[in-house]
């Protein structure tokens, strides 16, 4: 969905608030109707090292008096029929026929009332608010989640992915994939005589986050399976990483899929710092691909302390779907 940029003034402010953080304006007597069907479907939980909202959704009334703060968020939303002079005024904004919109449809305005605003806006069914409400609610969280994605993707890609860098991997060692710059990157010898490859962002300090991938190969392996992601990870954590990594597979979820031709498989887990004297954590994700002359291991984890940790998954699933066999 494209997000139709709204008449805007010099003088805006800039967007406050995460953007996680999802401001639904409505009238408190509709509010009240579809507040928990509006948090099952707007507030999905994902697992990292625990359960996690993807979104943390706020009802704020019009006439309430933080309305005036809370609309200038990056992330509103808009529900309301094709009478409702808000939603006039925003298709007004962005150039939408509301005539030729069907209830249940859903646009997007961007820089409505604050510069890096994305305003959401579902119309509604007149006379029956709460039924199209609820049953808006799937296409507002796509659209939604399309343009969260987009931003995560910007301030990932702030400075280039490092194409030079791919094509040098591709050469020396038969797969390529896709970081932005600023990451560090590093090739280690191993004891067998293989290298491993670790592209890493530990910016601003590595004790509040670190953003780290590794690649390891051997000869193509006869079968991917959870098995072998997990003891390839155990053999290579406490060598290639600032601290052994115990892992705990206790949600693990293992998923087989076709990589550009290549047979793959992903398994998830959560990694704990193993000294015991520091409660260090966080998810991984590992992919094995079978390319023609290799098995490769990837490996995707975060350390986000007290932080949600979507949109630095989301960063990390970026890289690893960039990977691609190279062949000589």
């Amino acid at each position: 969905m494209s997000v139709i940029s709204g008449l805007t003034a010099c003088s805006q402010p800039t967007a406050m608030g995460e953007a996680n953080s999802l401001i639904v304006i409505a009238p408190d007597s509709l509010w009240q109707q579809v507040e928990q069907q509006t948090y099952d479907v707007l507030e999905p939980v994902i697992f990292t090292t625990r359960d996690e909202k993807q979104y943390v959704v706020t009802g704020i009334d019009p006439s309430a008096p933080a309305f005036n703060e809370l609309r200038i968020f990056r992330n509103v939303l808009v529900f309301g029929t094709d009478q409702d002079s808000l939603v006039q005024r925003l298709a007004e904004s962005a150039g939408v026929i509301l005539g030729g919109i069907q209830p249940g449809r859903v646009f997007q305005v961007a820089d409505h009332w604050a510069r890096g605003q994305t305003v959401t806006v579902a119309l509604l069914r007149r006379q029956d608010e709460v039924n199209s409400w609820v049953a808006a609610l799937p296409s507002v969280l796509n659209a939604v989640d399309e343009s969260y994605r987009a931003y995560v993707l910007r301030r990932m890609f702030a400075t280039p992915p490092d194409t030079a860098l791919a094509a040098d991997l591709g050469r020396r060692f038969g797969f390529s994939i896709d970081v932005p710059e600023v990451y560090d990157r590093i090739a280690r010898g191993l004891e067998d005589g293989d290298s491993v490859f670790i592209a890493r962002n530990d910016n601003p300090d590595p004790s509040q986050l670190i953003r780290s991938v590794l690649v390891a190969w051997r000869p193509t392996v006869d079968s991917l399976t959870r098995e072998l992601a997990l003891e390839w990870r155990a053999a290579l954590d406490d060598t290639q990483y600032n601290v052994a990594q115990g892992i705990d597979d206790t949600n693990s979820n293992v998923i087989a899929f076709d990589l550009n031709g290549s047979e793959a498989l992903e398994v998830t887990g959560v990694w704990r710092d193993e000294r015991g004297d520091f409660p260090a954590a966080g998810p991984f994700v590992v992919w094995l691909v079978n390319c023609p002359e290799r098995t490769y291991f990837v490996d995707a984890y975060l350390y986000a302390p007290n932080e949600p940790k979507y949109e630095y998954m989301l960063q990390l699933q970026e890289i690893l779907g960039s990977f691609r066999c190279v062949s000589a």
